[in-house]
Order: C-alpha cells, then structure tokens, then sequence
C-alpha cells in the first residue's frame, strides 16, 4: 500500500474536483447537443458541440492511458509530482473546454438563452458531493 501523507491526500482530492467537474462539463455538452438537434438552424452548432465533446473524451482517454503507464513504470519518488503533472493537465483540459463552451454560448443565441435556463442546476451535483 502506498504511503498515505498530506500532500497525497491534496493531490487526490484535486484529482476528485477536477475530474468531477469534466464529469459536469461531458453532461452539459450531451444535453446541450440534444438540445441543439431538435432545431434544423441549430445543427450546425450541434455538430461544433459534438467535436468539443469528442475532443473532451479523447484526450481525457490518452491523459488517463499515459498517467497508467507512467504509473506502471515510475519509481515511488516521483508518483507524486506525476499525480499532480496529471491533475495540472486535467485542469488544462477543463479551461479548454469552458474556453470553447463559452466562445459557442457566445455566438449562439439559441445556446446562451438554453445555458441560462440551467444557471444554479448545472453544477448542483458537484457541490452537493463536496459537502
């Protein structure tokens, strides 16, 4: 069993936020591409979405297939400066996200007002789980 310290337990508990709110952000895209299919004007906006969402599940399957491999083959020092290497690049992948969700949101109408709409239920689960 791996030594348990502070600094384990920090990066562990950053891991959970981070990987709890691409969780959110994968549920956001899905509805919102639902959403955006049920209007003909809306599809190519659906189809943007549907890239970002694709996008969204590839890289978090490379950065996850990498961490296990460098997991498999690192030494116990450097297990926790790779741990949080991986929690920096998740973060780095979750402002991407929010980036493009934002510059769509901004250029679609149909989007903003249908993204209002869920304000305050959006990342209900989130909070609910950290408390």
């Amino acid at each position: 069993m791996p030594n348990l310290t502070y600094e384990s337990l920090q990066a562990e508990y950053a891991w959970m936020l981070v990987s709890d709110q691409l969780q959110q952000r994968n549920n956001v895209l899905a509805k919102s591409i639902s959403h955006m299919e049920r209007n003909p004007k809306e599809l190519p906006m659906a189809s943007r979405l549907i890239i970002l969402r694709y996008h969204l599940k590839m890289s978090l399957r490379q950065l996850t297939q990498s961490a296990r491999q460098h997991k498999s083959e690192s030494v116990n020092v450097n297990q926790l400066a790779e741990q949080w290497q991986h929690v920096h690049q998740l973060f780095f992948l979750l402002r991407q996200i929010d980036n493009e969700l934002g510059r769509a949101t901004t250029e679609s109408q149909a989007l903003r007002s249908w993204m209002k709409s869920l304000d305050g239920r959006v990342y209900r689960s989130s909070l609910v789980h950290l408390n």
